[in-house]
């Protein structure tokens, strides 16, 4: 039975310091108050060793056990647990055991380490430091005295196992604790609850425990995962089978075209020959009718000697013709050049006279209305010469009324200012008796005061 030495957890929950938990002989347990932190000691084992459900680490997402800060201390970026467990060489009865347990499946003691994908969170580097094949010496398949293992996870979500501080995969650390009874759901950590979750299990979920103790978990998940592989492999089969009948399918194809590929060559050299053959005879049709067109020609060359002679003869008369035509253009062109003008001439003189009759009747129009306006403005200029005299008389009377109303205001202010003396006058009295009366109101205190002692 392979043996915890330590335990060392930093950031995780409440342990925001770097906490170690030394195992000795003597220690069976830790015992504390409520809200101490027990529980947490329990689930960092459990999440180191892989646990993967947050609900089951009492928490709603897996970043919550990182520790997320208090009022006097900020949070952690990365929690960080490791598990440190002795791994000493056995003796030669533990040995001769273990090989007669690994004598029931011989082909995977000698196999070592599978190449099955990953069950970790992140895509963890193969470490070459789990091989069972070579360690036989040690309960665990790590060729060290000391086995650390570690669980890190950073507030970003990344996550790494580590292996005596190497990179590791979850499927490792599964692999390591195979059959020890120390994983996240065995029998080894029995949490708060879960004895009467097992008092109370039926027979199939108990028997997850007894196989786990007996040893047969470990060929459990190796015939699993050797089922998965057979299923892959099933499944690549049929793929293949497919390939190879599409393949054959298009091989049928493929010999249908080189058939008729083949009987087209054939075809062609055929078509080529039969061309070829037409050709020639209509070479040879072709070369008697040059033959006869040729003697045609000459006779035909000599014709249009004679037409285009004829042709000269009558371009030169078009041309006297033409030089004619346009003389009689130009003459005829200088005609209307005149007549234009004059048509121009006349037709301006007659829009002259036309504008000088409307402008004519225009200042007689307005001759007259300005005799109209004039008559009315001598008889608006006489009514207001008498209107400006009535004005004049009015100011007078205005101007005497105004002088008098002087008069009355500067009267009006001095008896005002004479008003205004007499109040300030009597406001100082009433201040004064007012203060008079104040003081014999503190003098009638005092005394009331004096009778009263």
């Amino acid at each position: 039975m392979i043996r915890l030495a330590k335990l060392t957890l930093a950031g995780f929950k409440s342990f925001a310091d770097r906490t170690e938990f030394t195992f000795d002989a003597p220690i069976t347990g830790i015992v504390g108050p409520n809200g101490c932190g027990k529980s947490n000691v329990v689930d960092a084992i459990k999440w180191v060793l892989g646990e993967r459900s947050a609900k089951s680490l009492r928490g709603k997402e897996m970043i919550d056990v990182i520790f997320s800060g208090s009022a006097g201390r900020p949070p952690q970026g990365m929690a960080s647990v490791t598990l440190t467990f002795e791994n000493p060489e056995l003796d030669e009865a533990t040995l001769a055991a273990l090989r007669d347990r690994d004598a029931i499946d011989p082909e995977h003691a000698a196999s070592g380490e599978d190449s099955s994908a990953d069950l970790g969170d992140d895509p963890a580097e193969a470490t070459g430091l789990i091989n069972r094949s070579t360690v036989r010496k040690r309960l665990l398949p790590v060729d060290a005295d000391i086995v650390e293992v570690e669980r890190r996870l950073y507030r970003d979500g990344a996550s790494h196992y580590l292996i005596n501080s190497r990179r590791a995969r979850l499927k490792d650390i599964r692999d390591l604790f195979l059959d020890t009874g120390v994983g996240a759901d065995a029998y080894s950590i029995i949490e708060q609850g879960k004895v009467d979750s097992m008092l109370l299990a039926n027979p199939v979920e108990r028997r997850t425990f007894f196989e786990e103790a007996a040893g047969v978990a470990r060929f459990k998940a190796r015939r699993v995962e050797s089922q998965r592989r057979l299923e892959r492999a099933e499944t690549n089969l049929v793929r293949v089978r497919e390939q190879l009948d599409s393949t054959e399918r298009r091989l049928r194809l493929v010999k249908g075209q080189a058939a008729k590929a083949r009987k087209f060559v054939e075809l062609d050299s055929e078509l080529r020959a039969l061309r070829a053959a037409q050709a020639f005879d209509q070479y040879d049709d072709l070369r008697q009718r040059l033959d006869g067109l040729t003697s045609r020609l000459v006779s035909l060359e000599s014709e249009r000697s004679a037409a285009a002679a004829a042709l000269e003869e009558a371009q030169a008369l078009r041309q006297e013709a033409e030089l004619a035509r346009h003389d009689i253009m130009e003459a005829q062109q200088s005609t209307d050049r005149e007549r234009s003008g004059h048509q121009h001439r006349s037709a301006q003189a007659q829009q002259r006279a036309a504008m000088t009759e409307r402008a004519l009747g225009e200042a007689r129009a307005a001759l007259a209305e300005d005799a109209t306006r004039r008559t009315a403005a001598e008889q608006q200029a006489a009514a207001l010469a008498s209107e400006e005299a009535a004005l004049a008389q009015t100011e007078a009377q205005l101007a005497t009324e105004s002088a008098a109303t002087e008069q009355q205001l500067r009267d009006l202010s001095a008896e005002r200012d004479a008003a205004m003396s007499e109040v300030a006058e009597r406001r100082l009295r009433l201040a004064e008796r007012r203060a008079s009366v104040g003081s014999i109101d503190r003098e009638l205190a005092g005394i009331s005061a004096r009778l009263d002692s």
